[in-house]
């Protein structure tokens, strides 16, 4: 720059600032800084990896986090050294290819992948992102084969099924089918993976074929020892059904030491003994195709049964729907917990909120929720049953509410006022009568976690709306339901509407309404000030002791009777306050709990009520 006059003309010179960060590094070590990045995939590694044991090629699984939304997924990666040879390399890029093209349920799930081009130098790694998963020795170290029937049952059919995938429908041999080409994902479904040798078995050349060295030779059929590959051209299966039947040994054995050990079926289950003696027949003819092995006896369990059932549910009628919900949820008690929670609640909740499972569907789905905890309960059920409250399907609605006492308590003060109560609200005026109980009902559940404000803006005008409501049964428990949620409503909004409600309530035509008034106002005289009880509630409860309807009468009387004992307790109360204070304030007791309850049991215990509040009884 100081020679200006000695430069061609137009020559161009950017001067790029070194970041502060760097300045401290020499030149080529910041440019190798800075080109020394992580692998370009979708998800971050977060681990320095660990080695899958049995596996010919070092592959390492490390936990990952996918950079988009944060989700936890696996990562395979292989490192090229100077040691491996060129079909170490081939057979590690197979296993990427071939997983990133066969798309299969019970197939590890690809998501992303590298691999380094070509020449390949020592150190260049593969790089594979999958479903997140656990390589299946860690797993059953954790949920041992013998003591889990259902888990083990369910994840065997899930290789079967993957490997009649691939024998039958992509006429590809696996070639290596043992413990470290399994993987368990979150839900506890087994995926296969282990790629490295998939080939077309009649494929001279293949790397199954010339890659012994990567073969476990421990799940190999004894023809393949012998180097008789023609069978696999009559029979594609044979060899992967032998390496199947290993496998099932392996899960309940341990590694295989030594072929002689195939012989012992005494840690079997007797239900698998015959399919495993099928698959090791020594004649590779006779060895089951997927088809045949899958319809063996083994499988016959709730958890493979509800699998099936749930992925053919979009093609089944609501009838069908119906029933299966029906059974499902009788079976569900023996499936895992994990299962449940990852698998099987999804699927429940979608069919209730977009696929028409109707009130079938959320039984069950309400039922694996309580064996969750409070919080996982919150995180994973309750946003779908929220928005299932917005349903325009009358069933849904119905069923949530017949429902409610089962998940009212996971539900937040917050969520209750601003997500549920106002699609509930609409269920206060629908046309049928049914969904006008059920909201009035519900209201016992939702009111205590509902403000003051909406309380009296709302709930007040709608509980107003329906005391007046044609249905006499509707007036009925709109009644019932306004003594249980007296606790929760201020003193200046229970003055002004509980005792013009109950005294209006106990003229209703309807004998159910006029019981409930009464049985109201037994369990609501605490707050009733002594000239409110003397001049209102005597005189109204006393013209019913003389009812044609003896039930009504016998309520009246136990009515009048507590309404004198309260007269009595309030006239020794002020006679107290007058020694002891020198005034004749008259104090109200608190209301407590039990008294609401003590109501509750006692309606409980009258068949009446019971038809009354059906399965939302006291």
């Amino acid at each position: 720059a100081s020679h200006p006059q000695l430069l061609p003309r137009h020559t161009l010179f950017v001067f790029v600032e070194r970041p502060s960060c760097c300045r401290h590094l020499s030149a080529m070590q910041w440019l190798s800084s800075a080109l020394s990045k992580g692998p370009d995939l979708k998800a971050s590694v977060l681990d320095a990896g660990t080695e899958i044991k049995g596996c010919k090629l070092a592959w390492k699984l490390h936990e990952g986090k996918k950079k988009d939304d944060g989700t936890s997924v696996s990562i395979f990666s292989w490192e090229y050294t100077s040691s491996n040879s060129d079909d170490d390399l081939a057979a590690a890029r197979n296993a990427l290819r071939r997983l990133k093209t066969l798309r299969h349920p019970h197939v590890l799930q690809f998501i992303d992948g590298t691999e380094p081009a070509d020449p390949v130098k020592p150190g260049a790694k593969i790089w594979i992102v999958t479903e997140h998963v656990q390589v299946l020795d860690t797993y059953l170290s954790k949920e041992p084969a013998s003591t889990n029937r259902e888990a083990t049952s369910w994840g065997l059919c899930c290789v079967a099924r993957a490997l009649k995938f691939l024998n039958d429908d992509c006429k590809l041999v696996h070639g290596n089918l043992c413990r470290s080409s399994v993987v368990v994902s979150d839900s506890g479904d087994w995926k296969l993976g282990g790629f490295e040798l998939v080939a077309d078995g009649s494929d001279p050349s293949s790397l199954l074929r010339r890659c012994a060295h990567l073969r476990a030779a421990r799940v190999m059929p004894p023809e393949v020892a012998k180097g008789q590959w023609q069978y696999l051209a009559d029979a594609n299966h044979s060899l992967d059904t032998w390496s199947f039947g290993c496998l099932i040994h392996e899960v309940y054995n341990g590694m295989l030491a030594r072929p002689e050990d195939l012989k012992d079926t005494t840690c079997l289950p007797k239900e698998v003994v015959p399919l495993y003696q099928l698959t090791l027949k020594g004649n590779p003819a006779q060895r089951p195709n997927g088809d045949k092995v899958l319809t063996s006896a083994f499988f016959d369990t709730a958890m493979v049964w509800i699998n099936k059932e749930l992925a053919g549910l979009a093609l089944k009628s609501a009838e069908q729907k119906e029933e299966f919900f029906v059974a499902m949820t009788e079976k569900i008690d023996s499936l895992p917990d994990l299962h449940l929670r990852y698998k099987v609640l999804p699927e429940l909740l979608k069919a209730v909120e977009f696929g028409g499972g109707g009130t079938a569907a959320i039984a069950p789905m309400l039922k694996l929720g309580q064996r969750m905890s409070a919080e996982d309960f919150g995180k994973e059920v309750v946003p779908g049953v929220v928005r299932c409250f917005g349903s325009q399907d009358r069933a849904t609605r119905i069923g949530l509410l017949q429902n409610l006492h089962t998940f009212a308590d996971h539900l937040s003060p917050a969520l209750v006022e601003k997500e549920i109560f106002p699609k509930l609200a609409s269920g206060f005026t629908d046309a049928a009568p049914v969904l006008r109980e059920l909201s009035a009902k519900s209201l016992v559940y939702l009111v205590p976690k509902l403000s003051e404000r909406v309380i009296n803006s709302q709930v007040l005008r709608a509980l107003s709306a329906l005391l007046q409501d044609s249905e006499g049964s509707i007036r009925c428990n709109t009644t019932i339901c306004l003594g249980k949620i007296s606790p929760f409503l201020s003193a200046a909004t229970r003055e002004k509407v509980l005792l013009p409600s109950f005294t209006r309530a106990v003229n209703d035509t309807f004998p159910p309404a006029r019981i409930a008034a009464l049985m109201s106002l037994s369990v609501t005289l605490e707050f009733f000030s002594a000239p409110d009880i003397a001049r209102r509630v005597l005189p109204s409860v006393a013209m019913l002791t003389i009812d044609p309807e003896r039930q009504v009468r016998e309520n009246a009387l136990t009515c009048l009777h507590a309404a004198v004992k309260r007269l009595e307790e309030m006239s020794k109360k002020v006679e107290e306050d007058a020694r002891t204070a020198g005034t004749n304030v008259v104090a109200a007791p608190t209301v407590t709990e039990g008294g609401v309850i003590g109501w509750a049991a006692t309606a409980a215990a009258s068949t009446l009520s019971k038809q009354m509040w059906g399965t939302m009884g006291a």
